[in-house]
């Protein structure tokens, strides 16, 4: 059974409210436990299941969508440097492409175009060094505008 209080009494301030509270935490002292008690989950049927790290990778979007290397993505210009395009794609680096010589003035900032990926980083051993250096950037060939 629960019982019923409708006035907490604290020796600073003075609340009235309307809780329901076991009757085994009115023998226990202390204003704090009749307020924890009433927000404390009431059973454990409905925490959510645990999942270990091997199955939320396995039912990630970003897995599922499988080898992005030579498909075809919607980027979005973000910046325009004379000639060259930088695009993000939504992946780790954005790709930096050559303006078409056609339809130039279409291919401003905010535009959105169609890229097909080639390498999603570009990393290479330059100059003798034993370790990959990448270029902070992915290689894609520009399809053309999205329409």
């Amino acid at each position: 059974m629960f019982k019923l209080i409708t006035k907490i009494q604290r020796p600073s301030l003075t609340a009235t409210s309307r809780i329901l509270i076991p009757p085994e935490a009115t023998r226990i002292a202390g204003s704090f436990n009749p307020a924890f008690l009433q927000f404390r989950p009431q059973s454990s049927d409905t925490s959510p299941k645990e999942e270990t790290f091997a199955a939320l990778f396995r039912n990630c979007k970003f897995t599922q969508m499988g080898d992005p290397e030579g498909a075809t993505v919607v980027g979005k210009i973000y910046h325009v440097v004379d000639n060259d395009l930088y695009i993000d794609f939504g992946h780790k680096f954005p790709c930096v492409c050559e303006r078409p010589r056609d339809k130039r003035e279409k291919y401003v900032r905010g535009a959105e175009v169609l890229l097909k990926i080639k390498s999603l980083e570009l990393s290479q051993k330059f100059l003798g060094y034993d370790k990959d250096l990448t270029l902070l950037e992915a290689d894609c060939d520009l399809i053309g505008l999205k329409n």
